[in-house]
């Protein structure tokens, strides 16, 4: 052993460069590491070369690695969107999240540190590594080696400078050489796939760096896709960088992944788990959810960190990606390098929403004499506030926002402007447009954004849950529209009702986000009514709040007319007659045949699947069909579900809009 190697002493500064260390067999030389370094050379069970667990030297001390850095976040105890928020407010202010303990540094004496410098927010930041080296140590005493891989070949090259600069050349060279041998393993596995050796695409695979935002996966993980047999869901036009990009969550809709794989940065596999079942209403819409196709990951040490377990990250994602293959998904689970599932990765199993959590009728979400009442009795008394008898808080009453002039985009529970400045319109607590339509482009002038529709204009609202008979009282509103030359010329406006607290449609099991997605797919106009549990206020008296604001966008409509996708129920009929009574109702679909109903879906070519069931035989995900609706009148049920057997959702997008509409000849 060579002199210089004996008086190696090494500062890491990523926990990727420790794993380095370890997997070059140079674990005893390392004198200082991050808080978040797992540094456990005794059960690291990782790449390493062939010597990596001989001792080095006899001179090398005893005690442990000295922790270097401190974080001014707690990541264990913070949520997603405040360690989010934690990290804007460091770009905006062009701070690190994580410092050097100086003392600390000088005490550990290092002859090399390994730092990098491709982020300042998420390690310590080059210039604070530089400005402490000049200011406590002897020049050439320190060596700093700052490593800023951003593809997966640059990662593997980081294995060979760092074991130059350590003085271990061949050791980086065996280490690169069989990172490589085990990725060109799982190439070899998923090369058996038999969708691939029939010309079919490769899995569609969408990597979650992060949930709340989500962000896509950025840097050397987009080329462990291609090592891996799969490709991104997403198209390069949506990801001009190599970064991780922040997303939308239509924009993950509308990719329509077949596989997710949730590996948030700096989370073990338990916290990324617990992450996912929590995000479970926005994972709900992706094909990927019904087919049980989502997974998640230690994304900290597989993704995240640029070193040696990127191997197992390789492996990960084929394991995933072709699940579905039993050749495949075998010949994996022999690499001895992949992870056993539940060890480092894990399907993602949902809770039962319908068994952990009923969602009541609508007519029974705001029963119950809470805070509607109060906020009543407070605008009465001119108050502007009122006490929440679920929280303490206090809660501004409309009175008091009508003060300040404007909506302030927080989406406050009494907000009178219609939640006009709310970003994340998902959160209106008062009936506001989660989508306001846009610019059509084929004169399509009864579907038309608000900004176009006209005073004086005779509006149809339609009460869209999302299920098929919404869907089809579209297309038959179209066809009537189409049918009369002009003597009908309406504007269409869908409402949905949905749960304030789950942002779910009651029966339906449908998230509203799914109905945004149908909305901007159709490009119709989407009113959105939360129901607050127990508030107290009535059904009837939200529904009205919902129509406000319907005139409120729309100057002086000229005739107001609700419309139901009923099919043959007298007693909803009666009831809907009944209580609104004061305006035009119509019924499309009232009594027309099944048969005539069915045809008209499939000429449709939307998908239409179940999206909640009572009954065996009808599962959750199954498509909605000629033979379903055949089999379910076989079974004594109706066959379209009308008694609330079962109940749909239709893919709208799974068709152009024209296609889907009825516009096509």
């Amino acid at each position: 052993m060579s002199k210089a190697i004996n008086k190696l002493r090494i500062a890491s500064l990523l926990p990727s460069t420790t794993d380095i260390c370890i997997s070059l067999g140079l674990h005893k030389h390392v004198v200082g590491i991050t808080h978040e370094c797992d540094f456990d050379p005794s059960t690291y069970s990782m790449l390493k070369v062939r010597d990596a667990n001989l001792s080095s030297s006899d001179n090398q001390p005893p005690q442990p690695p000295l922790p270097l850095t401190v974080s001014h976040i707690d990541i264990h105890t913070s949520s997603q969107a405040e360690i989010d928020d934690a990290v804007k407010n460091s770009v905006h202010n062009g701070l690190s999240l994580y410092n050097l303990n100086d003392t600390a540094l000088a005490d550990a004496k290092p002859s090399v540190i390994l730092t990098q410098s491709l982020c300042d927010v998420c390690a310590v930041a080059k210039s604070e590594v530089d400005n402490e080296v000049a200011c406590n140590f002897r020049p050439g005493q320190c060596k700093v080696i700052s490593l800023e891989p951003e593809s997966l070949e640059e990662v593997v090259d980081t294995f060979v400078t760092t074991a130059h600069a350590c003085g271990v050349p061949e050791r980086g060279d065996e280490l690169k050489s069989k990172f490589w041998e085990a990725a060109k393993k799982v190439q070899e596995v998923v090369s058996l796939s038999s969708k691939r050796k029939e010309g079919k695409e490769k899995p569609r695979i969408m990597f979650l760096e992060w949930l709340d935002p989500p962000y896509d996966a950025g840097h050397w993980i987009p080329d462990m896709f291609a090592w891996s047999g799969c490709t991104s869901s997403l198209d390069a036009s949506q990801k001009p960088t190599r970064k991780s990009v922040r997303i939308l969550w239509e924009q993950l809709y509308d990719c329509d992944p077949d596989v997710v794989l949730i590996g948030c940065c700096g989370f073990d596999l338990k916290r990324n788990l617990m992450d996912s079942i929590q995000a479970m209403d926005k994972l709900k819409p992706l094909r990927a959810f019904r087919e049980g196709r989502i997974y998640a990951a230690d994304g900290n040490l597989f993704f995240a960190r640029p070193g040696p377990a990127l191997r197992e990250g390789i492996a990960i994602l084929a394991r995933c990606a072709y699940d579905d293959e039993d050749i495949v998904r075998e010949a994996l689970d022999e690499l001895s390098f992949l992870p056993k599932e539940g060890n480092g990765w894990a399907k993602v199993n949902f809770p039962d929403k319908e068994k952990t959590q009923s969602i009541p009728d609508v007519e029974d979400i705001v029963t119950g004499d809470t805070f509607f009442t109060l906020h009543q009795e407070a605008c009465t008394a001119n108050e502007d506030f009122y006490t929440d008898p679920a929280t303490g808080y206090h809660v501004f009453t409309e009175l008091a926002h009508k003060k300040r002039g404007k909506c302030c985009g927080s989406g406050c529970r009494h907000c009178p402007y219609n939640h006009v400045n709310l970003k994340d319109k998902t959160m209106i607590q008062q009936p506001a447009f989660l989508y306001e339509g846009t610019t059509n482009r084929n004169g399509d002038t009864f579907i038309s954004p608000l900004s176009s529709i006209p005073p004086n204009s005779h509006i149809k609202v339609l009460f869209f849950s999302g299920g098929k008979d919404s869907y089809l009282t579209i297309r038959r509103l179209v066809k009537q529209r189409l049918q009369s030359n002009g003597t009908d010329n309406f504007h269409l406006i869908l409402l949905t009702t949905y749960d304030f607290e789950t942002k779910v449609i009651a029966h339906q099991d449908v998230h509203i986000d799914t109905v945004c997605r149908q909305a901007r797919h159709l490009e119709i106009p989407l009113l959105g009514i939360p129901l607050h549990r127990g508030s107290g206020e009535e059904y009837l008296s939200r529904i009205e709040k919902g129509l406000d604001a319907v005139r409120s966008a729309i100057p002086d409509v000229k005739q107001l007319t609700l419309v139901f996708g009923d099919l043959h129920l007298e007693h909803i009929r009666q009831w809907r007659e009944k209580e609104l009574s004061k305006y035009s109702l119509e019924y499309p679909l009232w009594n027309v045949p099944y048969t005539e109903l069915i045809d008209d879906l499939e000429s449709s070519e939307v998908n239409v699947v179940v999206s909640a069931s009572n009954q065996n035989g009808i599962g959750v995900g199954t498509t909605f069909s000629r033979t379903l609706w055949q089999d379910a009148t076989k079974m004594g049920i109706d066959g379209f579900g009308e008694e609330g057997e079962f109940h749909s959702v239709a893919e709208v997008w799974t068709a152009s809009k024209e296609q889907a509409l009825g516009l096509k000849p």
